[in-house]
């Protein structure tokens, strides 16, 4: 990981770019193609247990078939910067940063209408500029016959990966976790051994539910003690489980904590969960529970939602697509939301330059 954080801002460039230009005069595609190829194959380059076993569900964040060539780009993107930054939490919870984006909004002058949904394109008619954060699925609904045969085709036929099913806990101790080490660990991947998590994503992908599934536990009052009030706290977590699986993954969930951190049950004050299938109902986007908007094999992270020079785009004039179908894919960077304004703007209205909008220029702008 060394190289890669020695040029971590040109990794993340690349990586994180619209990936449809050729880099600049960096280092980061010579360090990264070796690299995406030793750990793209069932062959792993590292010597100890340990260390396949944390850069497979490192890797396992593709949600998708391990190893792969787009899993190992996200297992090197994550994991360089788990030395570098390292992975946030946000103080307060994830809320927050919604919270501060709509603070920032408003006081430009932005309106927010929420609890209605948008169920035809012909609701916004009018509306100069529409960008959609939706997956293609929901898209083909809410657009119908207004889209050309050929780009309708085309997103019909974009696939989607397996889903989430999540559980939130609240608890009144911390994870009893079996390892003290891990008791510093805000986020912890439960999968076992390499072999273990290969075995059970590839089962996930094939559409086989296994009983320990790969599961992401987030403990956030580690490293934010504000989140426990009257010795209570949040636990939540996700286990990677088929497209559409009906199963309810609490005792799943639980269990799998149990595994690593004995007596965990106990500390349980309450429980709800919400299985992938559920999670389509509660987010029409979450297509059987895949929260990534879409399967990232490497064809559609490189082709996302369809083989386009500019995927934001749409056939429909001053509507362009914003969600994590679009390059360069599922995660919490907001740069398909950035790229796809860049693209409305300079299309729309003729902005090729953007102004600074960071908060001591946006003061004097307002």
């Amino acid at each position: 990981m060394g190289p890669l954080v020695a040029h971590s801002a040109d990794v993340v460039d690349l990586l994180l770019s619209g990936q449809r230009s050729l880099p600049g005069a960096t280092a980061a595609p010579w360090l990264l193609a070796p690299r995406v190829l030793a750990h793209a194959t069932s062959r792993t380059p590292f010597v100890t247990e340990a260390a396949r076993a944390l850069l497979t569900g490192v890797a396992a964040h593709a949600v998708g078939r391990l190893p792969s060539p787009a899993a190992a780009a996200i297992a090197l993107l994550l994991g360089h910067v788990a030395h570098s930054t390292g992975w946030p939490l946000p103080a307060g919870g994830s809320g927050r940063i919604a919270d501060a984006m709509v603070a920032d909004i408003v006081a430009h002058g932005g309106t927010f209408h929420t609890g209605h949904r948008v169920r035809d394109l012909a609701e916004l008619d009018g509306i100069p500029l529409v960008l959609l954060d939706v997956a293609p699925k929901e898209f083909l609904a809410v657009a119908g016959d207004r889209l050309p045969a050929g780009y309708r085709r085309a997103l019909s036929r974009y696939r989607y990966g397996p889903g989430a099913a999540k559980a939130d806990f609240l608890v009144d101790a911390p994870v009893p976790w079996r390892d003290p080490v891990l008791c510093r660990a805000g986020t912890v991947h439960l999968g076992g051994t390499r072999a273990d998590i290969l075995r059970q994503e590839n089962a996930t992908v094939a559409g086989r539910p296994v009983d320990d599934p790969f599961v992401l536990v987030v403990d956030p009052a580690v490293t934010d003690p504000s989140r426990e009030v009257g010795g209570r706290r949040p636990v939540w977590a996700y286990a990677h489980v088929p497209n559409g699986d009906p199963r309810d993954p609490v005792d799943l969930i639980r269990r799998r904590i149990e595994q690593y951190a004995p007596g965990f049950s106990d500390t349980v004050l309450a429980a709800r969960g919400i299985s992938a299938a559920g999670y389509e109902d509660y987010n029409p986007n979450y297509v059987g529970g895949d929260i990534g908007a879409g399967a990232l094999t490497l064809r559609q992270a490189l082709a996302r939602p369809a083989a386009r020079w500019n995927p934001y785009a749409t056939p429909l004039p001053g509507v362009y697509l914003c969600s994590a179908a679009t390059p360069p894919g599922p995660s919490v960077h907001g740069m398909c939301g950035y790229l796809a304004a860049r693209t409305a703007l300079r299309r729309s209205y003729g902005i090729t330059e953007l102004p600074d909008l960071s908060p001591g220029t946006a003061k004097e702008m307002i």
